[in-house]
């Protein structure tokens, strides 16, 4: 009997739990990602250096093969193309639409919003008849790549520059900013309803960039705030058609209690979500989302949170090259330490964090108290050390740049 297939769009450390779950659950796993030495790539029994927004082009190289499920965890970019190969291969699982279209293009997510009568803020295509601040970014990409929060309309112009390089169309959306503090919601549907909800509170690196530096569960807000939630939760399932499945959101609480939706995704979420739900609450996400996609009947109802968890992302202040990771072992033998994850070795080029691709590992942390999380991340912070050799100035680098 021929093995069945999970495909899975992407190849990042944010879709490498995916693959190994698909392996250790019996299945041939096909990876596609354009970046030929992605990270997960070694980890797929067949691997198609292609990009994941032509599902023409993957399901012309695979040919007439058996695929139980298609998934692309922690990325929007790709969920057209896992709405496409689903319904090629007939996959028991096929997300909803509007669900996808949602989680492509910001400016319907808006508009769903406006139409649920939820709480909105301005925005548009453009800066015009809006108020600074703004925050100005890509109407279909994720990971924070080409956000840029904008208080001076000097600072317009290249700040619409930089999202249009990151947009696969070349638009934009310009959103006043909300005030208040921000969130994230893991969650799942089943029948069309919530049944799994892990609120975390996002701490944001400064601006202009407000990038995701740490996710806490639980996050501390009241049970009128929850209740409200979880009906805005079950309104938008609803409005998009979204019956199984994980679906990932953000939102701002502002000063009135009021909670504002800024984007969705119709997928896990990244920047290591799924691993800190698991530390916090015991439930493997990774696989519950293949088995859902599978077509499985999972009960998620059970999750309850355990202990309190955080996951700090690890980046790097420069370009330049990694030439020495100190304090690892010290690190991994912290009582608060539950899980340290590195993906740079020394000798690989490294980013300054400006987008979520640039991390450099991931740091989970546990403990029965908050005030010992934060504790540890500091302890954590002031034991593991990356030394990284600097990028010269670019008039200094040419050499440098026509070797690469």
């Amino acid at each position: 009997m021929t093995q069945q297939s999970i495909i899975i769009l992407g190849a990042g450390e944010d879709q490498l739990p995916a693959y190994l779950t698909a392996r250790r659950l019996g299945y041939r796993v096909i990876g596609v990602d354009r970046n030929p030495g992605a990270l997960a790539a070694y980890a797929a029994d067949e691997f198609l250096c292609l990009t994941s927004r032509d599902p023409a082009a993957i399901a012309e190289r695979l040919g007439a093969i058996d695929v139980a499920a298609v998934l692309s965890p922690a990325s929007d970019a790709a969920q057209a193309s896992v709405a496409a190969l689903s319904a090629h291969y007939g996959t028991a699982f096929r997300p909803a639409p509007l669900a996808v279209r949602a989680s492509e293009d910001k400016a319907f997510f808006h508009e769903v919003v406006t139409k649920l009568g939820f709480p909105t803020y301005r925005h548009g295509r453009g800066p015009s008849g809006l108020r600074l601040p703004v925050v100005v970014k890509p109407t279909d990409s994720s990971g924070s790549k080409g956000l840029t929060c904008v208080r001076s309309a000097g600072d317009l112009d290249a700040a619409l520059a930089l999202a249009r390089r990151h947009s696969f169309t070349g638009e934009v959306i310009v959103e006043e900013r909300v005030e208040g503090r921000h969130y994230s919601a893991e969650c799942f549907a089943q029948n069309g309803s919530p049944v799994f909800v892990a609120v975390t509170e996002r701490v944001m690196t400064p601006e202009p960039e407000m990038i995701t530096v740490s996710h806490v569960l639980p996050a501390e807000l009241g049970e009128d705030v929850r209740d409200r939630l979880d009906e805005m939760l079950a309104a938008l399932f609803a409005e998009l058609g979204h019956r199984s499945g994980p679906i990932n959101v953000d939102f701002v609480l502002d000063a009135e209690q009021r909670i504002h939706f800024i984007e969705m995704g119709a997928r896990l979420g990244g920047n290591g979500m799924p691993m800190l739900v698991r530390h916090a609450f015991g439930l493997d996400t990774v696989e519950a989302a293949i088995r859902l996609a599978l077509g499985e009947s999972l009960d998620l109802s059970t999750g309850r949170q355990q202990r309190y968890a955080m996951l700090h992302i690890l980046t790097a202040a420069t370009d330049g090259t990694l030439t020495a990771i100190d304090g690892v072992e010290e690190t991994r033998e912290l009582p608060v330490l539950a899980e340290l994850r590195l993906f740079k070795n020394v000798g690989d080029p490294v980013r300054r964090y400006t987008q979520a691709a640039h991390k450099l590992g991931y740091l989970v942390l546990t403990a029965d108290h908050r005030e010992d999380i934060r504790r540890g991340l500091d302890t954590a912070l002031a034991t593991l050390h990356f030394r990284i050799a600097a990028k010269a100035p670019r008039q200094h680098s040419e050499n440098l740049e026509m070797a690469v």
